[in-house]
């Protein structure tokens, strides 16, 4: 922290001045210069964490369930996905020192990806190539060249294609060990998932894997089919949805010293310009590349451009933002407004979701502000149980036509409880610099908070700053109405004081060594400081390091 982001403030104990010397006066870092969740920002975060501790089985708000055998845009599986990678986001640039709200929310939101009703559709999709398919007199689609071969799919979501399933955890996995440094999911069978008896009076059938398994198991199809890219259901490659597990490569590398993402990035990269993943004439995504027939299926849609740019993003940074202009005027402004009852086609309630999270990691601020302001204004954003975020419109899979103004009428499950939020909360490069500015060891040994009681109180930022030698913590009223609340901090160095200044007031000095407290203030057995509070509005606490014990002059 820099000068001129420091005030100085001289306080008053009694009538005595409190310094570290008369020439060295305490220098206060202010927390406005610091990142902070706004109040709808912690509406999102708070919204999804409200769908992670949903009860097995409880997907309430999450949309309607397509026919298990016809997954969507809109599947648990990317609402619950990108819920986690929004929270990680908010986690690394808000509240890096407030650990154990969003480590608990990341295993909650992995423990729902692997219950079977998010993954068990692949037993049905694994029998079809859907891209063989065409409609029928009867207005439903039917399968061209449905063969023998075609009966039998198989159950196990991980061990073949189905990257659109398996690529998110494993980018979801990496994230939680390296954010977290929890590497729970190192140990064998961490991943267990169970499918349903086949027969009566049998046991259910389990498929066991761990992290180390899972990124093998997509390593080595990377490598098999060439770099072209792992099959979400059979035939179709997706560029979007081979990023994710490039992310989680990433991750596993980081954590485990190994090169197994520099070489798919680098192979999978030279197909995706030999292939035109991305047309460079366009500069608009493909819809996918069937792959028995090595031809790609070009398409111009919002949802694929925003989907794969804010991941390629992360490790194909220039040339991302180099192709961004052409895309955002191509969309923006008009997705926002056309003509009453116009027909936006099926991608219309997810559009609008995934190009606003690639302005956010873009930087374009200024699209992010139009695009959640018009959210804001047309998507009808509710409170509920603290949290923020846009309804489900009636019918959204199937009417695709504007309001009779010519809004946008059609918001899915995806856009409106996650990406929405997510973009609103992620700030420039913020996927990016989680992956290329990972946190070291010295992250888990600084000073963090815990304890923070969730209904009573939302912690806005927590940030420790390594320069200044403190923590900045800033607490406002949760849902639940409270006249006082309390935070715990934890691994204060207890050979320093510390001043304790709440709101620009300085309290006075805490040392545990010398068990030396405050008012509100308590030391624990093991070493820990427990602060009290009174939170009718909004309050900011800073405990600095002091250069020498104060000294009343």
């Amino acid at each position: 922290m820099t000068n001129k982001y420091r005030f100085i403030i001289p306080f008053l104990v009694g009538l005595k001045v409190l310094s570290v010397t008369a020439a060295e006066p305490l220098v206060i870092p202010d927390p406005t210069n610091y990142p902070s969740l706004s109040t709808k920002k912690m509406g999102h975060v708070r919204h999804m964490i409200n769908l992670a501790n949903q009860l097995d089985g409880d997907f309430s708000l999450m949309g309607e369930t397509d026919p298990v055998y016809n997954m969507s845009f809109h599947a648990y599986q990317f609402q619950i996905a990108f819920a986690q990678y929004a929270l990680a986001s908010t986690h690394y640039h808000y509240t890096p020192a407030h650990r154990d709200l969003y480590q608990k929310a990341s295993a909650r939101l992995i423990q729902r990806m692997i219950y079977k009703d998010v993954w068990d559709y692949w037993a049905h999709v694994s029998k079809f190539d859907l891209t063989d398919r065409t409609g029928s007199e009867g207005g439903e689609e039917r399968m061209i060249n449905y063969t023998e071969d075609d009966w039998y799919g198989w159950i196990d979501p991980n061990i073949k294609k189905n990257i659109m399933y398996s690529g998110h955890l494993l980018q979801m996995v990496g994230l939680h060990q390296n954010l977290f440094n929890d590497n729970r999911y190192d140990e064998p069978g961490s991943l267990t998932f169970r499918y349903a008896p086949i027969e009566y009076g049998q046991d259910p059938v389990e498929m066991k894997y761990d992290y180390h398994r899972l990124a093998k198991v997509i390593y080595d199809q990377f490598v098999e089919d060439h770099y072209r890219g792992i099959e979400c259901e059979r035939n179709a490659v997706y560029a979007e949805c081979n990023q994710h597990p490039i992310l989680g490569l990433m991750s596993y590398d980081f954590k485990n010293g190994t090169n197994l993402s520099v070489e798919v990035r680098k192979e999978f990269k030279k197909v995706m310009r030999k292939r035109k993943y991305i047309d460079p004439k366009t500069n608009t995504t493909m819809y996918f590349l069937k792959v028995n027939e090595d031809e790609v299926v070009p398409a111009t849609y919002a949802w694929a451009d925003g989907w794969n740019g804010h991941a390629q993003h992360v490790w194909d940074k220039e040339y991302i933002e180099s192709i961004y202009p052409d895309q955002q005027k191509r969309y923006i402004p008009s997705m926002l407004r056309g003509w009453p009852f116009e027909n936006m086609g099926w991608t219309a309630s997810f559009d609008f979701g995934w190009f606003a999270l690639l302005a956010s990691e873009v930087g374009d601020t200024e699209t992010v502000q139009t695009m959640t302001d018009y959210a804001d204004a047309h998507f009808e954003p509710t409170w509920r149980d603290g949290g923020y975020y846009y309804p489900n419109t009636t019918y959204y899979q199937y009417n695709f036509r504007r309001d009779w103004k010519g809004f946008i009428h059609n918001v899915g499950p995806a856009t409106g409880n996650v990406l929405v939020g997510f973009a609103r909360i992620n700030p420039k490069d913020g996927l990016w610099q989680i992956y290329n500015r990972p946190w070291d060891d010295t992250h888990y040994s600084q000073p963090y908070i815990t304890n923070v009681e969730y209904l009573q109180a939302s912690v806005t930022q927590a940030v420790y700053d390594p320069e200044e030698d403190a923590l900045i913590v800033t607490l406002v009223p949760g849902p639940v109405p409270s006249t006082s609340t309390s935070f715990t901090v934890h691994q204060l160095d207890h050979d320093k004081s510390y001043a304790l200044i709440r709101d620009g007031q300085v309290l006075g000095e805490v040392n545990a060594q010398t068990g030396l407290a405050l008012p509100n203030t308590q030391w624990q057995a093991d070493g820990s400081l427990l602060i009290s509070t009174k939170l009718a509005e909004s309050q900011s606490f800073v405990l600095k390091a002091m250069a020498a014990t104060l000294a009343a002059r």
